[in-house]
């Protein structure tokens, strides 16, 4: 009798346990998040209205520049095409005789230097053309995976004391993870050349390149080493991930339309209203930059001013995500391996 009642005992205390735990995970499913409004209606989104949404029709997307990782002063795109001119300069010397390779000079010594960025926003000098097509022209895509991927996790990055790979947002991150867990299936979806988001995004994020959709460059397949290898070629395959854009391609990749959308400018509205479009419940969001202790202070556009941007997040019934008020944590907890 004494041992019946000792392993009752156990086992409730186990259950207890387990049930207080469970209980705990519920209560704060993302812990660098702040106790706000916002975290509710995404916890509630998730919890309670997504159990509404056949599983295959769950679908969430997600910005990466600015969104899941850092995009200030320099971007992973732009820091990795810097490093490349550098690389290109210290083998030729003469090409800093060509303004792009002065510019990818100055930034690589001071990255913080925006001078540069403004010059190609104000005079619409094509960066992509100036700086990353220039950059790795001509090389094994394979290749550039790989150095962007090294550079990212082995550079430390101005003004943070961290390495690029390290600058994701740990509450971007938690809510990723928090989407896998109630069956959604997440994608990446950047403006960045989708070498760059294969290089950095898969260990980081625990996603396949099937779920990683970056701007395509123009590749051309190469049988002649006898190991298929596909070699940039200066130019995209169009449309670019922006705006519209980032609509087409979510379609043309992933053949659903999204219930779930994350950006933070206004070139990741094409994708909030195709999410706006779907007859399942859904949720778009936009995180706003308004932190300049922690990180930087700066408007959700690029190029040409968009005053009324915020009406467009009312009208519409997207969701403003203030950097400073919901993110408790800011930084990926977790430093990238040696």
């Amino acid at each position: 009798m004494k041992n019946y009642i000792y392993k009752s005992v156990l086992v409730l205390c186990f259950i207890s346990v387990l049930f207080s735990c469970r209980q705990g995970s519920i209560k704060n499913p993302l812990p660098s998040w702040n106790e706000t409004e916002i975290k509710q209606q995404i916890i509630n989104y998730i919890d309670v209205e997504s159990k509404n949404i056949p599983k295959e029709a769950r679908v969430a997307v997600f910005d990466m520049d600015g969104t899941i990782s850092c995009e200030a002063p320099l971007w992973f795109e732009i820091a990795v095409a810097v490093q490349g001119m550098v690389d290109q300069l210290e083998k030729d010397p003469s090409l800093i005789n060509k303004t792009e390779y002065q510019y990818a000079k100055l930034l690589s010594e001071n990255p913080s230097d925006t001078t540069v960025l403004n010059h190609w926003v104000v005079n619409n000098v094509n960066y992509m053309d100036s700086v990353i097509f220039k950059a790795f022209d001509k090389v094994n895509h394979e290749t550039y995976v790989n150095y962007a991927g090294k550079f990212l996790n082995e550079k430390e990055a101005p003004n943070y004391g961290m390495l690029y790979g390290d600058m994701f947002y740990q509450p971007m991150l938690e809510l990723i993870e928090y989407l896998k867990e109630n069956e959604f299936e997440v994608y990446i979806v950047s403006g960045s050349i989708q070498g760059v988001v294969w290089s950095i995004c898969p260990q980081t994020i625990g996603l396949d390149r099937e779920h990683l959709i970056g701007t395509r460059q123009i590749l051309s397949p190469d049988y002649k080493s006898g190991n298929m290898s596909f070699i940039i070629q200066k130019g995209i395959y169009l449309p670019k991930n922006d705006g519209n854009g980032k609509s087409l391609n979510i379609y043309s990749h992933i053949g659903k339309v999204p219930v779930f959308a994350f950006g933070n400018t206004t070139g990741d509205f094409g994708m909030f209203h195709l999410v706006s479009s779907s007859p399942y419940p859904h949720m778009a969001l936009m995180l706003n930059h308004d932190d300049a202790e922690r990180e930087y202070v700066y408007e959700p556009y690029h190029g040409t001013a968009v005053p009324h941007w915020q009406d467009s997040l009312r009208l519409n019934n997207w969701v403003q995500v203030d950097m400073s008020k919901e993110f408790h944590t800011l930084w990926k907890t977790t430093p990238a391996a040696p």
